[in-house]
C-alpha cells in the first residue's frame, strides 16, 4: 500500500510538471512508464475512451458509484454502459465495491447499519452477467481504480458520481505500465470479499418448503430427534429436495447417488450404507408414515411422497411452512451441523423466515414447548449455530440487584449460510496478507465473541490492533472474555465500544 502511494505521488506530480515519462525506482521494483493527467474534465472522456478499447479485461475497485437506471443521460451511466459493453464483447470485466457499516451509528446496545450506496449498481451489473463483489463490511475499500489490459492503470480521487464527474476537480492519473497493473491487480486480490453478500436471491439454490407440522408434531421430528434418527431426518428432508412436482408424486431412489448425498459414501461400504438407507425408509414408512415404497425387481425402488396427517399424495405447502434454502445442501451443512443444531436451525427458519438478516424474539420455554425439544438440546443447538455465525443471539441486560444470573437468549437474529470451503480460502489470505501470527492472535479474539468464522470481524479486528494497539485490544476482549456465554456484553460490538471509549479518554 504504501509502495502504491509513493507510486501515485511520484506520477501525479512529475506528470503534471515535468512531463509525461516516469522513470520508476522503489525499494524491490524498477521500470519505467508512461503517466497522463486526467484530472478534472478530462476524467470522463478518457476513461470513457479506454473502456471502449479494453481488448481483454478490465479490473476495478471502485468506493462510490451513484447509478440509476432511470436515468438516461448521465456520465456515470456512460461509464456504467461501457462496462456492460466490454463485457458483451467478450472483455473479462470484474468490480469490486465498498459495502461498509456507518460505526458512527453505534451505541451500546444499539445496531450498525450497512450502507447501501453501491446496492444499484451491484444489482445491475450483477444481472448483466457481470462479476461483481462487495467487499467485506468492516473494512473500507476507498480506493477508485481501474486495470485495463492488464497494462493501463486509472488512479485517481474520483469516485463515478455526478459531482466528481462534472462539478468537482479530482485529481486523477492514467498510467501505462505492465509492472504497476500487476500489482494493482495484486492488490485487488488481497481485498477480502463478502461472498454470500455478493450472490442476488435468485442465483441462490431454489429453497425446499418444509411444513411446520413436521416440527411441531411429537410423532415426526421430533420423534426422530429423541430417538437420535438423524438418517431419517436427513433422508426426509433430501426426499423433498429431490421431488421434481411429478404427478405421480414419485421419486425413484439411486442409492448410489442417496449415499453420496447423505454424505455416508465417506464412512460405510456401500452394502452398509445402503442397508441404513433401507430402513431409515421403511421407518419413514411404517413408523413416521411420511411415504410409500414400492419395491420393483431389478430395479429402483419408488417412493411416495405423503401430505400429514390426511396421508395424500404430497403436495409442496400453500401455508404454515418455512423454506430451507438451497445452500444448506449445496455448502454440505446438512453433514457439517449436529443433530440439535440442525433441528435448531429449522426452528429459526420457522420462527423467523429464511432471509439473511432476520431477528426474531421468544423463549426457551415457548419453543421448547412448541418443538417438542429438550432444554439442553435447544441450548447445545442455537449455540452451536452461533459459534459457527449462522445466526447470533441477544440476552436481556439485568440490574446491579438482580446479581449474575443464568439467562436465556430472547432474540434469535438470523445470519445465514455461507461456503466453509470459500471461508478456508479467505482465512489463508488473511494470513499471507498480514501473516500467520497476526492472523491467529485475531481469530482467537473473534472465537471469544462467538466470531471465529466470521472473516469480517477477524480482519476487523487485525485492523483495530493496527488502530488503536495490540495492548488496548487485548484489554478489550479480556474484558469481555470475563463475562458468561449469556452475558450481553460478549459481543465484539461491545468491544468496538470500549475501544471507541478509551480512544475518545485519551484525546483529552
Amino acid at each position: 500500500m504504501n509502495l502504491r502511494k509513493k507510486i501515485f505521488l511520484n506520477v501525479l506530480v512529475l506528470a503534471l510538471i515535468t512531463g509525461t515519462r516516469i522513470f520508476f525506482c522503489c525499494a524491490a521494483d524498477s521500470y519505467q512508464a508512461t503517466a497522463e493527467d486526467i484530472s478534472g474534465d478530462k476524467y470522463f472522456p478518457k476513461v470513457k475512451e479506454a473502456l471502449i478499447n479494453a481488448k481483454s479485461s478490465i479490473d476495478m475497485a471502485m468506493y462510490f458509484v451513484n447509478f440509476d437506471p432511470k436515468v438516461k443521460k448521465s456520465p456515470v451511466n456512460e461509464l456504467v454502459e461501457e462496462l456492460i459493453n466490454a463485457h458483451k464483447r467478450g472483455v473479462k470485466v470484474r468490480v469490486i465495491l465498498d459495502q461498509n457499516i456507518d460505526f458512527t451509528l453505534w451505541n451500546e446496545g444499539g445496531e450498525w447499519q450497512k450502507q447501501d450506496k453501491n446496492e444499484a449498481l451491484f444489482e445491475y451489473l450483477k444481472k448483466q452477467g457481470i462479476e461483481a463483489y462487495y467487499d467485506n463490511l468492516f473494512i473500507t475499500t476507498h480506493s477508485k481504480a481501474i486495470v485495463i489490459d492488464k497494462e493501463i492503470v486509472i488512479v485517481g480521487s474520483a469516485n463515478w458520481t455526478e459531482s466528481s464527474l462534472r462539478k468537482n476537480w479530482e485529481a486523477s492519473c492514467l498510467i501505462r505500465s505492465k509492472e504497476l497493473a500487476g500489482q494493482f491487480l495484486e492488490d485487488f486480490s488481497r481485498i477480502s470479499i463478502d461472498y454470500e453478500a455478493s450472490i442476488l436471491d435468485e442465483e441462490r439454490a431454489p429453497s425446499v418448503r418444509l411444513k411446520q407440522a413436521f416440527l411441531t408434531d411429537p410423532a415426526l421430528a421430533p420423534s426422530m430427534l429423541t430417538a437420535r434418527d438423524e438418517i431419517a431426518f436427513d433422508l426426509y428432508l433430501i426426499l423433498l429436495k429431490d421431488f421434481d412436482g411429478n404427478p405421480q408424486h414419485m421419486i425413484e431412489i439411486d442409492y448410489k447417488t442417496l449415499r453420496h448425498a447423505l454424505g455416508v459414501d465417506e464412512k460405510l461400504s456401500y452394502a452398509s450404507a445402503r442397508d441404513k438407507m433401507k430402513q431409515a425408509l421403511r421407518r419413514l414408512e411404517e413408523e413416521y408414515r411420511l411415504i410409500t415404497r414400492k419395491k420393483r425387481f431389478f430395479m429402483n425402488t419408488l417412493v411416495t411422497l405423503l401430505n400429514y396427517p390426511d396421508k395424500t399424495p404430497y403436495s409442496p405447502p400453500q401455508e404454515k411452512y418455512c423454506s430451507i434454502p438451497g445452500e444448506y445442501w449445496s455448502y454440505a451443512w446438512h453433514k457439517t451441523l449436529s443433530f440439535p443444531e440442525k433441528y435448531c436451525y429449522l426452528i429459526n427458519l420457522c420462527e423467523g423466515g429464511s432471509s439473511r438478516g432476520r431477528l426474531w424474539s421468544n423463549y426457551f420455554i415457548g419453543l421448547s414447548k412448541k418443538y417438542n425439544i429438550s432444554g439442553n438440546s435447544l441450548l447445545r443447538g442455537m449455540s452451536g449455530l452461533r459459534k459457527l455465525n449462522i445466526i447470533d443471539m441477544e440476552y436481556s441486560s439485568y440490574s446491579l440487584e438482580e446479581g449474575v444470573i443464568k439467562r436465556e437468549p430472547i432474540r434469535f437474529y438470523i445470519i445465514g449460510l455461507y461456503s466453509l470451503q470459500l471461508l478456508n480460502k479467505e482465512k489463508e489470505k488473511l494470513a499471507k496478507t498480514y501473516g500467520k501470527e497476526r492472523f491467529a492472535i485475531a481469530a482467537g479474539y473473534a472465537e471469544i465473541v462467538f466470531k471465529g468464522n466470521d472473516i469480517q470481524v477477524i480482519e476487523d479486528i487485525i485492523k483495530k490492533m493496527g488502530e488503536y494497539g495490540a495492548d488496548e485490544v487485548d484489554r478489550a476482549f479480556r474484558i469481555v472474555s470475563e463475562k458468561s456465554a449469556g452475558n450481553p456484553i460478549r459481543n465484539y460490538k461491545y468491544v468496538v465500544g470500549i475501544l471507541q471509549k478509551e480512544a475518545g479518554m485519551c484525546k483529552f
